[in-house]
């Protein structure tokens, strides 16, 4: 009874520790929050920081200094305090010597520095989240191929798995004592072990196909046993769209805007051929125990100090030669960054004219495999009652065999590459996004 009560209780926990099956959906959603995503969203956040250092330059800029030390002691002779003791320096101390100041300068006007920053600044934020983007893509596309690569592999071992029982009763019957088969020759069972062996060879290669599959979606998904759901490979109800523009692919936004920051540096970097107005206050307060105060304001006394002030200041660091070989090579930056633009542009849209007809293609395929595919199956059916009745030859055994072989690989091919065509067409539309999967699913 113990026993029973054991396994009993264990059953919950046998049945937690079953891997987790994923949907193409779940795959895409757990691919995009690994390592690759999170690269990207710390790239996007870096550049959101940077908007609000570029708009924290707009606010006063404080610099505070203290200090403390051992006062030296120093006394007025007279009650002007025109003469001291010592007169010069001598290593007498008393007390503490200690102060501070604080100084704040508030920016009013930098003819454009501060602004062409912070429009800099934020044109980085926009293309740093399209490439966060672009990257939500790529893995989508990454996760699409470990995903259906799965199920093809699987697809094609059931395939091979129920050809190889097939084959290996024919061939049992061909080398067994038949005398209703006086007229199989060696040639012919050769043929259909040589036929037994390319299904063998073919199931181990889809078994690789698989392993190799699932471990490229577990590194994507980071769940070391995750396994894909039981679903079998069908095509996706998709159409293929008549036009495809590559104008919201991110790459192609990400270098747009990537060219107007360049340009935004540039003009800060002309900027600096003239000054800064700012308000400049300042305020200080210095005191020494062991040092006598002057009576007079007008006594340099380094000891006993306070004050403060406000002014308006201008502030100008004058070097135009490096100003202008500053200003050129932003310039020089900003036109390279045009040309990327420009290149990404034409990227985007090769990339989706490219995707469009592979995914035309792919459907295509899908069609006229599918018709190949039942045509085969039919004539293998046709052969295995043939078989059944002892009419068929061993010759059109296997060459139905290999025919289906090949229709339903071709197939099972076709669906796999339509199937991923379709994400890659949603990527080139720039339907994925960083911070989620799109609205509407892959089927």
């Amino acid at each position: 009874m113990r026993p029973l009560l054991i396994a009993v209780l264990l059953l919950p926990t046998i049945a937690s520790a079953a891997p987790p099956k994923l949907t193409l959906a779940q795959v895409i959603e757990k691919a995009m929050a690994g390592p690759k995503a999170r690269m990207a969203e710390g790239d996007r956040a870096a550049a959101s920081a940077r908007i609000d250092e570029a708009d924290a330059a707009r606010y006063p800029r404080i610099k505070a200094t203290a200090f403390g030390t051992a006062s030296p002691e120093i006394n007025c002779v007279d009650d002007t305090c025109i003469q001291t003791d010592p007169q010069d320096y001598a290593f007498r101390f008393q007390g503490v010597f200690g102060g501070g100041q604080i100084d704040i300068t508030q920016p009013l006007f930098t003819f454009g520095k501060i602004d062409h920053a912070r429009k800099a600044a934020r044109a980085g934020l926009a293309a740093q989240t399209a490439l966060a983007d672009e990257a939500a893509g790529d893995i989508a596309v990454d996760a699409a191929k470990a995903y259906w690569g799965a199920k093809l592999a699987r697809e094609m071992g059931y395939m091979l798995d129920d050809g190889i029982e097939q084959i290996e009763k024919a061939l049992a019957k061909m080398t067994g004592d038949d005398k209703d088969k006086p007229d199989v020759s060696i040639q012919d069972r050769q043929r259909v072990a040589v036929l037994l062996a390319e299904a063998k060879v073919q199931r181990a290669d889809a078994r690789l196909g698989e392993e190799q599959a699932l471990a490229g979606l577990r590194a994507l998904v980071g769940i070391p046993d995750a396994d894909i759901d039981d679903s079998e490979l069908v095509a996706s109800t998709r159409t293929v769209p008549a036009t495809l523009s590559g104008e919201r692919r991110p790459q192609s936004r990400a270098a747009k805007e990537g060219a107007s920051a360049a340009d935004e540096l540039a003009k800060m970097q002309a900027a600096y051929y003239w000054p800064d107005l700012a308000i400049v206050g300042s305020a200080l307060l210095y005191g020494a125990q062991g040092v006598t105060n002057p009576p007079s304001v007008f006594a340099n006394d380094p000891y006993n100090r306070s004050g403060a002030g406000l002014v308006l200041a201008l502030q100008w660091q004058i070097e135009p030669w490096t100003v202008k070989a500053r200003t050129d090579r932003a310039k020089a930056e900003a036109a390279k960054a045009h040309a990327q633009a420009d290149l990404a542009a034409i990227g985007a849209t090769y990339d989706a004219a490219t995707a469009r007809a592979e995914a035309a293609a792919g459907a295509a395929k899908v069609a006229a495999a599918a018709e190949g595919e039942t045509a085969a199956r039919a004539w293998l059916a046709s052969i295995l009652q043939a078989d059944a009745i002892g009419a068929a030859e061993p010759k059109d055994f296997a060459d139905a065999y290999i025919a289906w072989f090949q229709m339903r690989a071709r197939w099972a091919q076709a669906v796999f590459q339509w199937n991923v065509g379709v994400v890659r067409l949603d990527r080139a539309a720039g339907e994925f996004k960083a911070a989620g999967r799109r609205p509407t699913e892959t089927k």
